[in-house]
């Protein structure tokens, strides 16, 4: 006579556990666990790597200064740049993160490095004063976290920001779709529609809003 109610309990038990595990939230993978990993074998420059599987890898969102390449000369803090960047990554196998746009019209990977959980190369590089902020609509997952890194450097007058040249009055024309700044002459700020055009009397300014310097203007150091 009690088979019957004690089997119905426990088969009530039974489905209301299984209920409650298939609403209770599954717990997440690991983003870190998850990203792609390779070995550093050699440092190019600040912002450059190649890894051991052949891959090109370009840091985004950051532009720091070139070195010399053959009869190109160098810039200032371009080899300092280097060596931070060798100093982070150099032999050290990192985990690769992406974002909408993998790769460049050059073939090279494009990433976010990370060799730990705590260290945020690209960041680290900025916050040094050894790079700028480098926009692009494709690629803006870390942007905000990149341009507080830059002004931080900017405050302190870190690496590139010790340059007094930067904060020289000057005209510049901004262009909020790319986040570019140009010289009042140069052909592509004449062609910046009226609500993308912001006005700059400073480099400094321009940085300071997460603006980068247009390859196509000339602007003296």
């Amino acid at each position: 006579m009690l088979a019957k109610p004690f089997l119905s309990k426990h088969l009530t038990c039974f489905f209301i556990c299984l209920f409650l595990l298939s609403v209770a939230p599954q717990a997440e993978a690991d983003p870190f666990s998850q990203m792609d990993s390779a070995r550093v074998d050699y440092v190019i420059d600040g912002d450059t790597i190649i890894l051991k599987d052949g891959r090109h890898v370009r840091y985004i969102g950051i532009n720091c200064p070139e070195v010399a390449h053959g009869d190109r000369p160098g810039e200032p803090f371009g080899r300092a740049a280097e060596r931070f960047n060798r100093n982070l990554v150099g032999g050290k196998t990192v985990r690769l993160e992406y974002d909408q746009e993998k790769s460049d019209r050059y073939g090279r990977t494009l990433a976010y490095l990370f060799p730990d959980r705590t260290l945020f190369v690209n960041a680290r590089i900025v916050e040094a004063g050894l790079a700028f902020c480098l926009y692009d609509r494709q690629t803006t997952k870390y942007a905000d976290v990149l341009l507080r890194a830059q002004r931080a450097a900017m405050s302190a007058g870190k690496g590139i920001w010790g340059n007094p040249a930067l904060k020289k009055p000057r005209r510049l024309v901004g262009n909020r779709a790319s986040r570019r700044f140009h010289l009042p002459h140069c052909d592509p700020a004449k062609r910046i529609a009226d609500r993308n055009r912001v006005m700059f009397s400073s480099r400094w300014e321009a940085f300071l809003e997460g603006y980068a310097p247009s390859k196509r203007c000339f602007f003296d150091r």
